[in-house]
């Protein structure tokens, strides 16, 4: 029997699954970020009480509407009932950019009629949060789909999305997080309280499903997670050797001294560009999780800051050892935006922000050294 990722069932607009943040959609295999609205810029109140809102009329037959994002998940799930991953990943990115733009979308219009007409501004905040909703849900199926299929590092980005949008003290982001902390990306575990009969919106119509709560349907994900689990097939994990970590970066940058020491340069170019990007991409998540915990786990607020410094220290080490190569291999040109960066980063008075200054000193880009001779 080969491995179901999770628990796929039918979607409707009227399930709650939907209203509560429940893993029930699936969505983006892409490591891009999406500009999205994050559900913490909506009221409290909102999000607790919305129910779907949807609009008669001949968008109902789009994609680009609630029944169509939930039409694509559907299709997903079929998919993947005949193990066809590389469709479900299809469907699933179409559905998260798609409930992503109709979170924007209505955001935008719910801007204008502000001050104007505070029915219609109301209307459209609460398709933003259902749009908003469907794009989180569906985010992190995708992201188990990714772990089931041995890619943690395209997980990795989407479930730290997950929870700057949905806070970890909810039940998604917390979630998200956990995944986090079973892939090895986090180092500190995080759990909420959590009541014992959650309240679950009614269905719009409950002759069509009964209603299944957010408690209940993340279980089902994850006792299919266990199966799969027993049958030899376990979820993957980060392992020692992934490029995604501190410990990642700090490998490639050995490998480019390797290949600089024998006289590869092309090869070390190479790494050198990997290495910075990742480290920056590193810092970039950390920097976002530490944003999520703030005033929530100081505890685990400075453990991502700590790791978010780390990583920023190790792409500024990487762009300056890129940039002495590009300078050594006679373009300047190259060398220069790179050195401007360090110095924006680091700070002139730090050791690695003055060896930038001195480099472009050196190259004549600038005409006054630092720090000036106390005689002058």
């Amino acid at each position: 029997m080969r491995f179901q990722p999770f628990g796929f069932r039918r979607l409707k607009l009227s399930d709650p699954a939907i209203v509560v943040l429940t893993v029930a959609a699936c969505a983006l295999g892409s490591s891009n970020t999406l500009a999205q609205t994050p559900l913490e810029s909506l009221d409290s109140s909102e999000r607790e009480q919305s129910t779907a809102v949807v609009s008669e009329g001949a968008m109902q037959d789009s994609f680009l509407s609630l029944q169509g994002i939930v039409q694509l998940a559907d299709e997903a799930s079929d998919a993947v009932l005949v193990e066809d991953y590389d469709l479900a990943l299809r469907k699933l990115q179409d559905a998260r950019e798609l409930s992503n733009q109709l979170s924007n979308f209505y955001q935008q219009l719910s801007t204008v009629f502000s001050g104007i007409d505070n029915r219609i501004y109301e209307q459209q905040r609460r398709m933003a949060l259902e749009a908003a909703q469907l794009r989180d849900t569906t985010t992190y199926r995708l992201a188990l789909l990714h772990r089931a299929q041995n890619q943690p590092e395209l997980a990795v980005p989407l479930f730290v999305q997950i929870v700057g949008s949905q806070n970890p003290t909810r039940e998604l982001g917390n979630q998200a997080y956990r995944q986090l902390y079973e892939l090895g990306f986090v180092r500190s575990s995080f759990e909420i309280e959590r009541d014992s009969e959650p309240e679950v919106p009614e269905a719009e119509d409950s002759s069509e499903a009964e209603p299944v709560s957010e408690a209940e349907d993340l279980s089902e994900a994850s006792e299919t997670e266990e199966d799969a689990s027993a049958q030899s097939n376990p979820m993957a994990t980060l392992g020692e050797d992934t490029i995604l970590s501190v410990k990642g970066v700090e490998g490639l940058m050995e490998d480019a001294q390797e290949a600089v020491l024998s006289e590869d340069y092309d090869r070390a170019i190479q790494v050198l560009q990997e290495a910075r990007e990742i480290s920056n991409r590193l810092s970039n998540y950390y920097q976002q999780l530490a944003g999520s915990f703030s005033g929530i786990e100081n505890r685990i607020y400075e453990e991502q800051r700590r790791l978010a410094l780390e990583s920023a220290q190790l792409r500024d080490e990487a762009t300056y050892q890129l940039a002495l190569l590009h300078r050594a291999r006679n373009q300047p040109e190259l060398a220069v935006p790179l050195l401007v960066q360090i110095l924006g980063s680091q700070n002139p008075t730090r050791d690695l922000g003055k060896n930038a200054y001195r480099q472009l000193y050196e190259l004549g880009f600038v005409n006054d050294p630092y720090p000036r001779d106390r005689d002058r």
